[in-house]
């Protein structure tokens, strides 16, 4: 299964395309959809800042997704994440997504928005690992094993 191409800006407004501009060989993926969702992604971002020093050809993503907006509302959207995180790197690696969501949730058999989705892809976009939910040390486990094959 191949993660979609979709489109969107990062918090300090650069574009991407998703998975073709994204910096990691490997890119772990957080799709959210609700704002509560911070408190199960906060979970994982200490185990991915020390995965991303230590291996650097991975890199991680949050990808905030929401409906179609116009561009006042994307705007005040993104201003209102962009005051909640204040380092420039988290920014970076915070792309939302404004995109047909049904669509989104098909190509990658999402059944519902009540929770987050992880995924690890290749540069590619080729899905090499997915799971949901708060981290673990199980899916720790799960996730270095999906790199260390990759990287064979």
């Amino acid at each position: 299964m191949k993660f979609p191409k979709v489109s969107g800006k990062d918090l300090n407004g650069d574009l991407h395309t998703i998975p073709d501009t994204l910096a990691g060989k490997l890119n772990f993926l957080i799709v959210a959809y609700q704002q509560w969702q911070v408190r199960p992604i906060e979970t994982w971002i200490p185990f991915l800042q020390k995965l991303v020093s230590t291996q650097p050809r991975v890199q991680f993503y949050e990808l905030p997704t929401l409906k179609q907006y116009n561009f006042i509302s994307q705007w005040m959207i993104d201003s209102g994440m962009r005051g909640g995180i204040r380092d420039r790197e988290m920014r970076a690696r915070t792309i939302t997504l404004y995109i047909n969501k049904a669509e989104f949730d098909k190509a990658l058999g999402i059944p519902n928005e009540n929770t987050i989705y992880l995924f690890l892809v290749d540069c590619d976009g080729n899905i090499l690992w997915r799971d949901t939910g708060t981290f673990s040390e199980e899916k720790e486990a799960a996730v270095l094993n999906a790199i260390s094959e990759y990287l064979k």
